[in-house]
């Protein structure tokens, strides 16, 4: 899989009467009117607000404060928030980690479906249940935080191979506290993904994300998660309500 860049051109409007009828796909508005902003969302134009110091907030999803720490990557991202497109996450040497998009239902049914898949953890909703879930994660969980749980995707055949990801949760009991959790498709147990993945989100949370330290559950008999989270520098700490382990590091 290679990285695709969705952003084709960013265009400053001022006035409404500066608006064309339509733009091309990977066209993004940089509007500092409220009227601009008002039009682009109800012509589900993509839009980002741009404030000026001293001008009245602007109602808009994606605003910019100052535009010189904005970079062509960032963009990137801003454009995909406005159309609805998951964002890349990152690379590892074998895995790809991207946002789910609405897209991928069919896929994560099919890798929840697999034998032992949920022999640890809650299975899926039904369809149309999971569904609805995934769009409000996307909307309350990837929006706000900027993070959350991620797909796994095989670098280079491009399938769906996983979950994984950090979430602040009710679990968590620190400032900057995250919880880390996992799950890879049993066709690729014992190859080394969890830990080459869960490394990655690691190093992630601490450098792009300000978390300081994360906790993660795992039930008991689990063996090999508790393996895994040990050989990431885990050390369990005692149990959850549930019977879970509860495991903690810094980081």
């Amino acid at each position: 899989m290679t990285k695709e860049c969705f952003l084709r051109s960013k265009l400053y409007i001022h006035n409404i009467s500066d608006l064309q009828p339509d733009y091309e796909s990977g066209t993004l508005v940089l509007a500092d009117s409220q009227a601009v902003i008002d039009e682009c969302e109800k012509r589900s134009i993509p839009v980002v607000g741009i404030e000026y110091e001293g001008q009245d907030h602007l109602r808009c999803q994606q605003i910019i404060i100052n535009e010189d720490d904005v970079d062509d990557e960032d963009y990137e991202r801003i454009y995909r928030r406005c159309a609805g497109i998951p964002w890349d996450i990152a690379y590892t040497n074998r895995c790809f980690i991207r946002e789910y998009g609405p897209s991928d239902l069919d896929d994560l049914f099919e890798l929840y479906n697999q034998d032992h898949m949920t022999e640890y953890m809650e299975p899926l909703f039904e369809y149309e249940e999971e569904r609805q879930y995934e769009e409000n994660y996307i909307e309350y969980i990837y929006k706000l935080y900027g993070f959350g749980i991620w797909l796994i995707f095989d670098k280079f055949t491009g399938k769906l191979i996983g979950r994984a990801g950090i979430e602040v949760r009710e679990t968590c009991d620190r400032e900057n506290q995250a919880e880390l959790g996992f799950a890879i498709s049993p066709a690729r147990w014992r190859q080394g993904l969890a830990y080459e993945v869960c490394s990655k989100i690691i190093d992630l949370a601490r450098d792009d994300y300000g978390i300081t330290s994360l906790i993660a559950r795992c039930d008991p008999a689990n063996e090999a998660s508790s393996g895994l989270l040990k050989k990431l520098g885990f050390e369990c700490e005692g149990f959850e309500p549930d019977g879970d382990y509860r495991f903690f590091r810094e980081i």
